[in-house]
């Protein structure tokens, strides 16, 4: 996948996160989809529908 397609939107294999969900259990569906499937990419930082690049606080990353 190039860079030209993850920017496209979203698909079955690109998923854009604005941050962290709070609750796991929404984070490890779209993994276990994911998995399940051909693979993916799961994009943190980024609006869903405008695909703005918001990012994320230093606190907040992993």
């Amino acid at each position: 996948m190039n860079v030209e397609e993850l920017l496209s939107g979203e698909s079955k294999n690109v998923e854009y996160k604005v941050r962290r969900p709070e609750k796991s259990i929404k984070y490890i569906k779209s993994v276990v989809a994911f998995a399940n499937g051909s693979g993916g990419y799961l994009i943190f930082g980024v609006e869903d529908y405008t695909r703005k690049v918001i990012g994320i606080p230093e606190e907040d990353v992993f």
